[in-house]
């Protein structure tokens, strides 16, 4: 099933708050409530009105059950201070359109930007400029493995209206 742009929406939203939030994660170590919102409530109308428009229902349920557990996860991840609040939102906004095309393209996203920030803090504590114990702003890395895997299906949509 192809995607169509309602569904790509958000995927082209997050990647256009990106920067503010990538700069405030690094900045101020935190993700501004006004961004994380703004991508959450766009996630969720955007894929309806896909799923409206192609009559795709499960897809929909998967793509809200994904940003459920994405928020349950994410918040016993918050309580036991391994991840900031900030970061669940974020996560819940890029877990919705993801899980609407393919629920592996969660994992995908997931692995990779976690994959990126471990990589990137490894050669931090090599070269000595972070300890073991710095907090490092996740969000950065969660937006590029986001940004990477949420581009298999801007492409196919591309692909679909360049050959039609």
């Amino acid at each position: 099933m192809q995607p169509n742009l309602f569904s790509v929406f958000p995927i082209m939203l997050i990647a256009a708050l990106s920067i503010p939030l990538a700069i405030t994660d690094i900045r101020e170590h935190r993700l501004p409530n006004k961004y994380t919102y703004i991508a959450i409530i766009g996630s969720i109308l955007a894929t309806a009105i896909a799923s409206l428009t192609t009559s795709r229902w499960v897809d929909f349920a998967i793509a809200m059950s994904a940003g459920a557990v994405t928020g349950a996860v994410g918040y016993l991840l918050a309580r036991a201070k391994a991840i900031g609040m900030g970061d669940i939102k974020l996560l819940i906004a890029m877990h919705i359109p993801l899980a609407w095309h393919s629920p592996v393209l969660v994992l995908l996203s997931l692995a990779l930007g976690l994959g990126i920030a471990t990589v990137v803090s490894v050669i931090g504590l090599v070269l000595g400029r972070i300890r073991p114990r710095s907090l490092i702003p996740l969000g950065p890395y969660l937006i590029l493995g986001f940004l990477v895997i949420g581009a298999i299906p801007a492409a196919e949509l591309f692909t679909e209206v360049v050959l039609s």
